[in-house]
């Protein structure tokens, strides 16, 4: 399914995020690392969020999730809501009720996501005993079809086995079984494909997607990668410095860019039709938490930056097209080199 035929069967709100804002507990005191974040996923969408190490993606995420470390962190938001859950009135314990049913992760290293003291065929059957009061035996039976379903080979001779035992390509497959177990309306799958090399990245995400279709499930994909944003991708956020700086379709961002950002991201793309080319790179680095610039927050790397862009406010983000939002304020007089 392309993903203007799977944005036509978009109709129903699954996610609804209005001016998220997350702080963290510094040495110097709270920081503010998710700012003013605004978004929704449709029902059997896939939302990319893109941006470079530290630009507040996973983070987003986590604290829709409640995977925040509570005392390190506060959260809140106009609205945070998922299907009829206001995430922002739940206690732990609700959140905890909602984590697995409706709303999963799949984490960017499994190694460290799975128990290592446990098999992976107990991993699976705990998901499905905690929130669905499967037993014992019916919980491990299901772990087995689970792991058939992702592709693991001898699925009811390697549910025994543990996390050690697996490759990389193969752990990831676990995570997705354990994502998948009581069958969440929203997948969050945090650079899965990450350290894996380009064969299983592939497979991984073929998977994804043909799971998807048969579940009509959203899936919100974080990554750095824009090679696998312009394959599994609907739509996309693209974060700089706990802001999004600019939302589009996948077509019209890749095709038409309206921020400097991400130009300079699809410019570091490397590309087949002209391997010899040598790779563009965004000077600087992303500002530290809790030393924003004045005024937009990408202009020390921006060549673009005028002296409007380096004080005040930040700039709001503005409708340039229909779903088309950007943050920047030379938008209507740059024309920006996209990659068709």
């Amino acid at each position: 399914m392309t993903a203007t035929q799977n944005a036509a069967t978009l109709t129903d709100t699954t996610l609804e995020v209005d001016n998220l804002v997350v702080d963290v507990l510094t040495e110097s005191g709270w920081a503010t690392v998710v700012d003013g974040v605004s978004f929704s996923v449709r029902r059997g969408e896939t939302l990319g969020i893109v941006g470079e190490s530290g630009s507040g993606k996973s983070v987003t995420c986590l604290s829709i999730a409640g995977l925040m470390p509570p005392k390190q962190t506060r959260v809140r938001a106009d609205t945070l809501r998922l299907l009829d859950h206001d995430l922002t009135r739940l206690s732990p314990k609700e959140m905890s009720d909602v984590r697995g049913p409706t709303i999963s992760m799949i984490f960017q290293e499994p190694m460290s996501s799975l128990n290592p003291a446990f098999t992976v065929g107990d991993q699976i059957a705990e998901v499905l005993r905690r929130h669905e009061g499967a037993s014992r035996r019916e919980s491990k039976r299901r772990a087995v079809e689970l792991l058939d379903r992702v592709g693991v080979p001898s699925p009811a001779r390697r549910a025994t086995q543990y996390p050690f035992e697996f490759s990389g390509g193969m752990r990831q497959r676990v995570m997705i079984a354990i994502a998948l177990a009581c069958n969440p309306d929203v997948i969050v799958a945090d650079e899965p494909t990450t350290a894996l090399d380009v064969t299983v990245q592939a497979q991984i995400l073929e998977l994804l997607r043909e799971i998807q279709r048969e579940h009509g499930m959203s899936v919100i994909f974080i990554t750095h990668d824009l090679g696998v944003v312009a394959d599994i991708c609907d739509r996309v956020l693209v974060m700089y410095a706990g802001q999004i700086v600019e939302s589009a379709g996948l077509d019209e961002l890749f095709e038409d860019p309206r921020h400097p950002y991400m130009e300079g991201l699809l410019a570091a793309m490397p590309r087949m039709d002209n391997p010899s080319e040598a790779l563009a790179s965004i000077p600087g680095h992303p500002p530290r938490v809790g030393a924003m610039p004045e005024g937009c927050r990408f202009h020390p790397r921006c060549r673009y930056a005028a002296e409007a862009c380096t004080g005040g406010p930040t700039p709001p983000l503005e409708l340039v097209a229909a779903h088309h939002t950007t943050r920047c304020l030379r938008h209507a007089e740059l024309t920006l080199k996209g990659n068709p």
